[in-house]
């Protein structure tokens, strides 16, 4: 198997988890007991960890063309 065909579907499994790793973020499961936080700003913290994963699994699944 051709190595850039392990390491794009890496990418996708890692951004995948970035995306259910920020929607438990909002969801308040991974966030400790005892850690005084805002639920703005879980939710925040989330949203950007959640974006980020969509992110990068569209630029893996879409490749930007250069002109």
């Amino acid at each position: 198997m051709d190595p850039m065909r392990i390491v794009r579907y890496v990418v996708l499994a890692l951004s995948a988890g970035a995306m259910v790793f920020g929607v438990l973020i909002m969801l308040g499961v991974l966030v400790p007991v005892h850690v005084v936080m805002p639920g703005e700003y879980r939710i925040i913290v989330g949203l950007v960890v959640l974006l980020y994963g969509l992110y990068r699994f569209v630029v893996t699944i879409n490749p930007p063309t250069r002109p």
